[in-house]
């Protein structure tokens, strides 16, 4: 009876089915999905099978466990460079794309098919700048700083060569643009279905001579068939009701950077910070770590994404020292902010090549950011190098050394 009892339990153990993919649960597939460093293997793992699409899908994530893969990681880059220094007139064709350059991401894509071409003309032939990009799709307005309704917006997706043309509403005349960007908010973005969010500058007449009201408003373009579909900007009073009031003229606002879910922007003229929540009319103040604060300058701070976790980040240049400071929470105070990184720059970039022993003898500017980096340059010349800010490594090889000027995927509404 022992021996039969034997022999069946290792039939048993014998004929056991091996572990496959099968047997992970949701949440931990989930967990792995969001972990994929391109999205590549993202697209890859959602064509498995019907149950990993599902988890792979917006439906099955949660906002704050969305993984922002960039466009960049399949086609390439678009650049915003810095304009020429040459005062000789251009032709209206190459004042039109001047700014703007795209960049492959291998040397087997045709930069041909991702030019800008097929553009209409802007209002008074003024040229179109490209200042955000996400997935696919480009956003580009007609000129640097305007009031509206001047100021038009085209959304755009080079590979098809499809495009669609935003104009304000009446109820935005007059008010100043601060900046447009494309919301972030879902893993599927596509010339029928995105948003955009637009921070507009207004006087409070009545107030005070130096105070003005800020406010958002919301762009939805949506498939027709959608189960709520609708296309157009949100309502005033919804925009009205998630305004802040702020000092100084809107010539001292300038875009600060990403992270988060928030888009910044920092106030030079008293020094505060304020943030809009992406997709939504909600804006809100806050204020920097103090010694970032005793040093203010829109070229010495960025916020930045960096990592999966829920934290704000913001980078910033004090002296000759790079600092990465993080804040669980945006509009809390500012007596939060914990100090997790430190580099002191003329040591870091000893011995690279192009490196002078005059640089540094000013604080340095940021050029730009992205996810987990950052790209600076002495104030004496343009010397570009990015600091890896997991590592905080220093090298100056990486394409995004190459060229002195923003990229759209980090632009990001910056006029």
């Amino acid at each position: 009876m022992e021996e039969m009892m034997r022999k069946s339990k290792g039939l048993m153990l014998a004929t056991k089915l091996p572990t496959t993919m099968n047997d992970i649960p949701d949440h931990l597939l989930r967990l792995i999905f969001c972990r994929l460093d391109s999205h590549v293997f993202f697209l890859r793992a959602a064509a498995v099978c019907t149950r990993w699409r599902r988890i792979a899908s917006t439906r099955g994530m949660r906002y704050r466990d969305l993984n922002y893969h960039d466009f960049s990681t399949i086609m390439g880059h678009y650049h915003v460079i810095d304009p020429p220094s040459s005062s000789k007139p251009r032709s209206p064709e190459a004042q039109r794309h001047r700014r703007v350059v795209f960049i492959p991401a291998s040397p087997s894509i045709d930069a041909r098919h991702f030019t800008l071409d097929f553009l209409p003309d802007g209002p008074g032939n003024r040229p179109w700048q490209l200042v955000d990009g996400y997935g696919s799709l480009l956003l580009l307005t007609n000129q640097r700083r305007s009031f509206f309704p001047v100021l038009d917006m085209i959304v755009c997706e080079p590979i098809s060569r499809r495009y669609v043309r935003i104009k304000p509403t009446e109820d935005m005349k007059y008010c100043h643009c601060l900046g447009v960007f494309l919301n972030r908010r879902y893993n599927v973005t596509s010339m029928s279905s995105f948003t955009l969010t637009c921070v507009v500058y207004e006087s409070s007449m009545g107030i005070s001579d130096d105070v003005c009201f800020v406010t958002a408003r919301v762009y939805t373009q949506e498939p027709p068939g959608c189960r709520r579909w609708r296309s157009g900007w949100s309502m005033p009073h919804r925009a009205r009701s998630g305004g802040i009031h702020i000092r100084g003229a809107a010539e001292s606002v300038h875009y600060a950077g990403r992270s988060r879910g928030y888009t910044f922007w920092g106030n030079e003229d008293d020094g505060s910070v304020f943030a809009g929540t992406e997709g939504t009319e909600v804006l809100s103040q806050f204020h920097l770590p103090e010694n970032v604060r005793g040093s203010y300058h829109i070229s010495t701070f960025r916020f930045v994404d960096d990592g999966n976790d829920n934290l704000v980040r913001v980078v910033s240049l004090i002296g000759n020292d790079l600092m990465v400071f993080l804040k669980k929470e945006h509009n809390n105070g500012g007596s939060d902010w914990v100090l997790v990184r430190r580099l002191h720059l003329p040591e870091a970039t000893l011995g690279l090549p192009g490196y002078k022993e005059c640089f540094f003898s000013r604080t340095a500017k940021i050029v730009t950011a992205g996810k987990g980096y950052v790209v600076l340059t002495p104030a004496e010349e343009t010397w570009l190098f990015s600091v890896e800010l997991r590592t905080m490594q220093v090298e100056r090889e990486h394409i995004r050394n190459k060229l002195a000027g923003e990229s759209s995927l980090t632009r990001n509404g910056k006029y």
